[in-house]
C-alpha cells in the first residue's frame, strides 16, 4: 500500500471542521464565546504536531546521538505518535479557554465529544499511510478495507480501524448520557477512561517495526495511554475518597505487562507443550482493558452522583 497524502490531509481537514464545527455549537450553548473553538484548532494543530514528534523521539533518548538529525522533526508521516498528539490537541483547547477567561474544566468538558469526533478522523486518516496502525492477529472481522488493508505479504488488520470506532461508540455514549448536563469536568474524564483502555488493547496489535519500545516488547503509545488512564482514575477516586478504582486499575495494568512478558519471552515460563500464546495474551489483553474501563466508569459514576447531591 504506497502513502496516499491527497487521503490523509483530506481527512485531517475534515475532522478538524467537524470538530471545531461541532465545539463551537456546543460553546454557544453552554453560553460560551464560540471564537474558542476556532482558536483551539488553530493553536491546537502545532501543538499536536510538536507532541507527537516530542513523543516519538523519546525512543531515541537512549540511542547514538550521531543518528540524529532536523529531518526527524519534519518527515515521515510513520513518525507520529497518535497520543502525543492527542496531548497537544487537548493543551490547546485548555490554553485558549484560559485566555477567553473560560473554566479550564468546562471548556474539556465540552471539548470531550468534538474530541472523540477529532479523533474518529485521524485515525481513519491513517487508511492512507503506508505502515501506520497495521496490526498482526488472529482475524476476528472480515479482511476487507476498512478492517483490513492488503501489502506485499497479505491482508493485514487495521487497528487504527478499531481504535474510530472505540471513539465513535464513546462520542455517542457521552451524548446519550450528557442529557443536557455540560460543564461538570464528567464527560471528558470517561472519554479519557474509554479511549485510553481501548487504545491499551489495540496497540497491542500493531506489530510494525518502526514502533518505538520502552523494554523490547511495551510500546510506548501504551506506556503513555496506561498513565493518563491512572492518574484519571486516582483524581476520580480522591474525589469519591475510594481506593478500590485505583487498585484494580494498577493490578489490572500489572497483569497487562506480565501477559505481554510472557508472549515476549513464553519459554521462560512453563506453559503446557503446544499452548496457544498468542491468542492466550489477546484474551488476556483484552479482559484487562476492559476490567480498567469497568473500574474508571463506576468511579465516574459515583463521582457524577455526588456531583448532582451536592456534596
Amino acid at each position: 500500500m504506497e502513502e496516499n497524502l491527497t487521503l490523509i490531509l483530506g481527512l485531517y481537514a475534515a475532522g478538524l471542521a467537524a470538530a471545531g464545527l461541532l465545539y463551537m455549537y456546543r460553546l454557544g450553548k453552554a453560553g460560551e464565546k464560540r471564537l474558542c473553538a476556532l482558536l483551539s484548532v488553530i493553536l491546537g494543530l502545532p501543538l499536536a504536531y510538536a507532541g507527537a514528534k516530542l513523543f516519538f523521539l523519546l525512543h531515541n533518548l537512549g540511542a547514538d546521538f550521531r543518528n540524529w538529525s532536523a529531518d526527524m522533526l519534519l518527515a515521515h508521516w510513520e513518525e507520529m505518535s497518535f497520543t502525543g498528539g492527542c496531548i497537544g490537541f487537548t493543551l490547546g483547547v485548555w490554553i485558549v479557554a484560559r485566555i477567553l477567561h473560560i473554566s479550564g474544566r468546562k471548556a474539556l468538558d465540552l471539548f470531550a465529544v468534538p474530541g472523540c469526533v477529532l479523533i474518529i478522523f485521524t485515525r481513519m486518516a491513517e487508511a492512507g499511510m503506508e505502515t501506520i496502525g497495521q496490526g498482526d492477529m488472529p482475524a476476528f472481522l472480515p479482511e476487507v478495507f476498512p478492517f483490513a488493508l492488503k501489502d506485499d505479504w497479505g491482508a493485514s488488520l487495521a487497528v487504527f480501524t478499531l481504535e474510530a470506532l472505540a471513539a465513535l461508540c464513546c462520542a455517542l455514549w457521552l451524548v446519550i448520557t450528557e442529557r443536557g448536563k455540560q460543564g461538570t469536568n464528567l464527560h471528558f474524564e470517561k472519554a479519557c477512561i474509554v479511549l485510553c483502555g481501548a487504545q491499551l488493547f489495540l496497540e497491542m496489535l500493531v506489530t510494525n517495526y518502526w514502533i518505538p519500545f520502552i523494554i523490547s516488547f511495551i510500546h510506548l503509545e501504551q506506556v503513555l495511554c496506561a498513565v493518563i488512564l491512572l492518574v484519571t482514575v486516582v483524581r476520580i477516586s480522591l474525589r469519591i475518597k475510594k481506593a478500590g478504582p485505583v487498585v484494580v486499575t494498577a493490578l489490572l495494568m500489572g497483569l497487562n505487562a506480565l501477559m505481554q512478558f510472557v508472549q515476549d519471552k513464553p519459554y521462560l515460563f512453563p506453559l503446557p507443550e503446544g499452548s496457544d500464546v498468542g491468542g492466550l495474551a489477546v484474551i488476556v489483553f483484552a479482559l484487562c482493558s476492559a476490567g480498567m474501563i469497568v473500574a474508571g466508569l463506576w468511579a465516574a459514576g459515583k463521582d457524577q452522583s455526588r456531583f448532582l447531591k451536592g456534596s
